[in-house]
């Protein structure tokens, strides 16, 4: 019996070293997101998700990219339709940033003025 509760304990033990360790990364994950790009501007809906990108609609893949130059990246865009509407032209998006993948989740596309 005593073996018994030595193993629980040591599963508790370790069950909490492991969701330790998983905050730890997720803070280490989070402070190591890039700074934001010149071109990407916080939007005041929501500063901390949202963002608008500047840059020229292409395809890519047989996609629809956000092609920024000055950071000379490709964003792949969650919104084809839209982003179909403005092939070759320069646009603001307005979304927040998956970096994990590059992608823009999209609210909005408008072209630049």
């Amino acid at each position: 019996m005593t073996r018994t509760r030595v193993s629980s304990f040591a599963s508790f033990v370790l069950m909490s070293a492991l969701a330790l360790a998983g905050l730890a990364l997720a803070q280490q994950r989070r402070s190591a997101y890039p700074p934001e790009q010149t071109t990407a501007q916080q939007s005041q809906d929501n500063p901390a998700d949202v963002r608008t990108f500047t840059g020229k609609i292409s395809k890519s893949g047989g996609k629809y990219v956000l092609e920024d130059a000055a950071s000379k990246t490709a964003f792949s865009l969650d919104d084809q339709k839209t982003a179909k509407q403005y092939e070759g032209k320069s646009v603001v998006v307005t979304g927040s940033l998956d970096t994990a993948n590059n992608l823009i989740h999209v609210q909005k596309i408008e072209a630049a003025a």
